[in-house]
């Protein structure tokens, strides 16, 4: 895997960790998910592909949220090279929208979005 497909698949991660975190991941929360990803990725230069499959891996195998997270994060840091702070801020908000698809956003949802966004100026 490249460099920047670690991003991806940690997008997927993330994405997933969020929809975990209020419990079982309805499959209307996958749908939400794949259109709020293709919309956000439309003008940019995203492949969602990698972080659609990583998801519906992550649901198959019933990973764990904290477990999941952790991935997440380590794939950013194999990545790092290719995060600017422009792809940064598009991670921030698919993971905001994906917590906001289903109201209302969770104390877990806010506690995993926020605790990226610090995980994330480490990066």
């Amino acid at each position: 895997m490249e460099g920047k497909q670690h991003l991806y698949y940690a997008l997927g991660q993330l994405a997933y960790a969020v929809a975990k975190a209020d419990g079982e991941i309805q499959h209307e929360e996958k749908e939400q998910l794949h259109k709020i990803v293709t919309a956000e990725v439309e003008h940019h230069d995203i492949d969602f592909d990698y972080a659609d499959i990583i998801f519906h891996i992550l649901k198959k195998d019933k990973k764990d949220l904290e477990t999941t997270y952790n991935w997440a994060i380590h794939s950013m840091k194999l990545g790092k090279h290719y995060f600017t702070d422009e792809l940064k801020q598009q991670f921030v908000n698919i993971i905001k929208k994906v917590a906001q698809a289903f109201p209302p956003i969770t104390v877990q949802e806010k506690e995993i979005i926020d605790r990226f966004r610090r995980d994330l100026a480490a990066i």
